[in-house]
Parts: C-alpha cells; sequence; structure tokens
C-alpha cells in the first residue's frame, strides 16, 4: 500500500475541514491513509499527492463525493440512546399530538440532520406508529407528520433510501417484534415495509450550507455528528438550527455531547430520560 505522507496527510486534513468542516487531529493519518487506498487505486493515482491534485483541479467530477464517502463516519444503530426516545415519547410526542388535534392540516415536521444509513429517522416512524396504535389515537396519523433526512454522504443515503438490512445491523437495538412488524424478510435480508419507507425524504446536504430552505421544524436530530466537527463549524451549525427550529420545537444531541457554544442559542431542557434543547426566546 502506498504511503500517505505527513505533507500529504496535513493537505488532506485542510482539504476536509474545509470541504465537511470534519476535523481531523494527527492521530488520524493511517485511518486516512486505509480508508483511501482503494480510491487511489481505483483513480489510477500513484500516490497521494495526484489524488489530492486530483481534488483541487476538479478534473473527475466524481472525486470529492468519494473522498467524502471515504472519510465520513457512519455509526448508527436502532434507537440509539434510549433516553431520546423517552424524551419524545413522554415530551415531545403527547405536545404535537395536541398540536395537531387543535390545528389540522398542519404537518409536524421532523429533520434527522446525519442521517447515515436511516436507522435514526426509521426508528422516529415506527416509535410514532408504535405510540399512535399503543394509545389508540384515530384521530391522528403517521400522515401528520413529515419527514426528513439528510447525510453528506451520498452512499449511506443510497442504503437509507433501500431500507434493506442484514442480519446483523436488524438486531442492532431493534426488538424482535417490531422487526417483524415493520419489516419483510428478503432471503438473509430485512426490508422496511414500503408504507413506512416512502414517509422519509432522504436528500444529500452538507452542514456548512445554509438551513434556510429546509423550511421550520419541530424536532431536529443532530445527534453524534458534532463530535467530527471544527469549533467553529459547530458554533455555526447551532446558530443556523437556532433559526430553523420552532419555538416550540425540540433539538436533540447525542447523549454524551456537550457543548458550551449551544447557550449562546439553546435552552437546556433536563429530565430524568435526558437532556433537550429549546431555542432561547432572544434567538425565536
Amino acid at each position: 500500500m502506498v504511503a500517505l505522507s505527513k505533507q500529504e496527510y496535513y493537505l488532506f486534513q485542510h482539504y476536509i475541514a474545509r470541504k465537511c468542516g470534519i476535523k481531523l487531529d494527527d492521530t488520524k493519518a493511517y485511518l486516512v491513509e486505509s480508508r483511501l487506498a482503494k480510491l487511489l487505486i481505483d483513480s489510477k493515482c500513484e500516490n497521494f499527492s495526484e489524488l489530492l491534485l486530483l481534488l483541487e483541479t476538479n478534473s473527475d467530477a466524481n472525486i470529492e463525493i468519494k473522498v467524502i464517502d471515504a472519510i465520513t463516519t457512519n455509526e448508527t444503530y436502532w434507537f440509539r440512546d434510549p433516553g431520546s426516545w423517552k424524551i419524545i415519547t413522554e415530551e415531545w410526542l403527547p405536545q404535537k399530538i395536541t398540536e395537531i388535534k387543535k390545528r389540522k392540516n398542519v404537518k409536524i415536521r421532523v429533520w434527522s440532520a446525519a442521517a447515515s444509513t436511516g436507522q435514526e429517522i426509521y426508528s422516529l416512524v415506527i416509535l410514532i406508529s408504535e405510540y399512535l396504535k399503543n394509545n389508540e389515537i384515530s384521530d391522528v396519523s403517521i400522515d401528520d407528520f413529515e419527514f426528513i433526512a439528510t447525510d453528506i454522504s451520498t452512499h449511506v443515503l443510497t442504503i437509507a433510501r433501500r431500507g434493506r438490512y442484514d442480519p446483523i445491523t436488524i438486531m442492532r437495538g431493534l426488538k424482535a417484534d417490531l422487526r417483524d412488524a415493520y419489516f419483510d424478510r428478503e432471503r438473509t435480508a430485512w426490508v422496511l415495509k414500503e408504507e413506512y419507507r416512502k414517509r422519509v425524504r432522504f436528500e444529500q446536504f452538507n452542514l456548512q450550507n445554509s438551513f434556510i430552505f429546509w423550511g421550520k421544524f419541530d424536532l431536529i436530530f443532530c445527534r453524534n455528528v458534532l463530535i467530527y466537527f471544527t469549533d467553529a463549524l459547530r458554533s455555526e451549525v447551532f446558530e443556523k438550527a437556532a433559526h430553523v427550529l420552532k419555538p416550540e420545537g425540540f433539538l436533540l444531541i447525542g447523549a454524551a455531547e456537550i457543548y458550551y457554544s449551544m447557550e449562546d442559542y439553546f435552552q437546556k431542557n433536563i429530565t430524568s430520560y435526558g437532556t433537550y434543547f429549546k431555542v432561547k426566546e432572544a434567538t425565536k
């Protein structure tokens, strides 16, 4: 395998930070080298300097997408961080159901801002469906909700849109009764039933870009992605999220994430299940 020199890694660090906002420290050189090794061969580059030249000159329109797909981390699983889902069922969802009953024809909008392979947003579709069924709520349906999911990686979005998962992936956090109720078995794979899969609109999106054209949201998931960002981009994301989150909307980040830059825009709400955030009055 061709080795990645210190200078080449330095240039990749700056390129990735500029394009994705991802901060790669000096311990990640081997990760970058190993993840880009196949791309180096596929693009017929003799070394990483040639690959960098391809990126900077845009001589291959797909090379940037392939590098981003290779570098980004896409760890996810079903109903990740149990406290977040308790917050939704105990705090957020009852409020939104009341809103729907009072104001018909107004959809409750949800955004999964780092959707990866789809487990997060599909978990929410399943959770809401189960909540309505188990509480015998007949005057509100899943049609009253709009689900948008974005990610910078086109590769993971392709997987998410298919809603098709292998036996190991389907087991990670998903109970067997929910798997059997919401998925069809196709040989060794499990495929989310179309009636639930079609609920979600998946789009490629870079969190460095403006959020305004997405409209306003009642719930934003931005979990376990900001840990990879530079401090400057992290603060920028919070500011932009504050402007697209409705006054009574909830922002959820990862259970282990703490960012002081949030305090300028969001009010922390601590429950016995975990923490959620609402836009500060001055920011609304």
